[in-house]
């Protein structure tokens, strides 16, 4: 199988594992290209792209699909966590070994996350043998700035030399340091880290413009506005004021404060659950809020082309032939059909009628996206139901008309969408949303519910049941 087949096949896997798939979506922004390079490189990152070297050690001694799915996992983690931006004063060889123990103990963990029968790649192969990646059980809960620190004390850098990686005065080069956008430089160093001797090979970054800096001097260029502030005025007085040393230290606990926050938040969306670091994280965002109607709009949008698409697009060959290997494709020449949108209000809610008329609203604007509109009224019991081809300002009315109040249930709720759904065959549901304020047995009795139809609720409650099956909205 060529290359290009297998890394669509790794990377479509990673698309249908829901714990892999926000580094399989990253992934999507970069391309991926194999390269014939005598240097000791498995792997390196440009501006949009990631080469991987056909002649590597690591490649070659090991499974090629296995190890070319640990290499890419391997570096879009290092693109995720933002490990150039967060490298700043630090030793540049010291900094790339922090940050592969670090992403190199996540993959070990995520791996028995992964569905192994998508994700294939065993991490114990990959931290023995020819060329192996680093790994220490012991840097597996610390920060990257944690290893570093530790590092530092317990290792050291006995050699090191730089050399471009690629000539622009060799013609025959593979690429040119324009293609790199700048990435040309090849650090070899060998580390002692207690009795045991560690050979690196790092690409470090350099601009395409400015001085070229050695890896330990500063990066600043001689006309940075920084290198300005440096100099003194004609008056002898510098212009940079002396730092507040508290302040400092300060800013640097939040800042790593912040990133362990990340990388636990990073974890637990990977699990699927929800956790105190996951709701810590939200709040600190909660300073910019979304309206709520934008967001069903948007929902309801997708669930509508969702279903018109996947549901009776007509799958395209390739797909056919490679079931067990990709997503559904459907094929996109077949006319779409269009089905029902189903409401359900909760007479016993504390729902604004406001806020119903707005959701009643929303659902009609989708108007080209369905044919009718099945409405149901209820509180412990279906009250009232009525289908209708359009919804205008008289019915508004009727529908936020209370005519019952009681306890609430959605048991006769899903039964009668069910019912709706047998008595229509051949007629498509195409989304269904439901108005109420959650203080009900959804969760015990939405198995009733044909998994084929979207689910999208609109509550107030701030106080939301826990497996729910759908997107829940908020309207407080």
């Amino acid at each position: 199988m060529n290359e290009d087949a297998i890394i669509k096949r790794i990377i479509s896997r990673m698309l249908r594992d829901p714990n892999c798939l926000p580094m399989g979506l990253a992934l999507l922004n970069y391309d991926i290209c194999f390269l014939n390079l005598e240097e000791d490189i498995t792997v390196f990152k440009a501006t949009d792209t990631i080469y991987l070297n056909r002649k590597s050690d690591f490649l070659k001694s090991r499974d090629n699909e296995e190890a070319i799915t640990f290499v890419l996992l391997h570096e879009i983690c290092h693109v995720m966590f933002f490990h150039d931006a967060r490298r700043k004063w630090r030793d540049h060889t010291l900094w790339s070994m922090a940050t592969d123990y670090m992403v190199n103990g996540l993959l070990l963990y995520l791996s028995r996350l992964f569905n192994k029968d998508l994700i294939r790649y065993d991490p114990h192969k990959m931290f023995s043998g020819e060329d192996r990646f680093l790994f220490d059980s012991k840097y597996s809960h610390m920060l990257e700035e944690e290893i570093y620190d530790n590092l530092a004390i317990t290792s050291d850098v006995v050699f090191r030399i730089t050399q471009d990686m690629f000539s622009e005065s060799t013609n025959d080069s593979v690429l040119s340091r324009q293609q790199l956008s700048g990435m040309s430089r090849v650090i070899r160093s060998e580390v002692a880290v207690r009795k045991e001797m560690i050979k690196r090979t790092d690409i470090e970054a350099i601009p395409l413009t400015g001085s070229q800096s050695s890896p330990d001097e500063g990066n600043l260029d001689e006309d940075d506005d920084e290198q300005e502030g440096i100099r003194k005025d004609i008056e002898g007085n510098s212009s940079v004021k002396p730092e507040d040393n508290g302040l400092f230290v300060e800013s640097m606990k939040q800042r790593k404060d912040g990133i362990l926050l990340f990388k636990r938040m990073f974890e637990d969306v990977l699990r699927g659950h929800d956790s105190m670091e996951s709701k810590k994280l939200l709040d600190l965002l909660s300073g910019a809020r979304v309206d709520w109607k934008r967001i069903l709009r948007d929902s309801l949008n997708r669930a509508l082309d969702r279903s018109a698409d996947l549901t009776w697009g007509k799958p395209k060959l390739s797909w056919l032939v490679n079931a067990d290997r990709l997503p559904y494709l459907p094929s996109y020449t077949e006319e779409p059909r269009l089905g029902t949108a189903i409401i359900s209000i909760d007479e016993s809610a504390s729902m604004p009628d406001r806020a119903v008329t707005n959701a009643v609203d929303i659902v009609c604007q989708a108007k080209d996206k369905y044919k009718k509109i099945y409405v149901i009224k209820h509180d412990v019991n279906v009250t009232w139901t009525k289908e209708y081809e359009d919804i205008g300002p008289y019915e508004k009315k009727a529908l936020i008309e209370r005519r019952h109040s009681g306890g609430t249930s959605h048991r006769d709720v899903f039964k009668e969408i069910m019912r709706y759904v047998r008595s229509h065959e051949g007629d498509l549901v195409s989304a269904y949303v439901g108005i109420t304020d959650m203080e009900s047995d959804i969760t015990e009795c939405q198995d009733l519910l044909a998994g084929f139809i979207p689910r999208i609720y609109l509550t107030n409650n701030r106080a939301l049941p826990k497996g729910i099956i759908g997107k829940v909205i908020s309207i407080y």
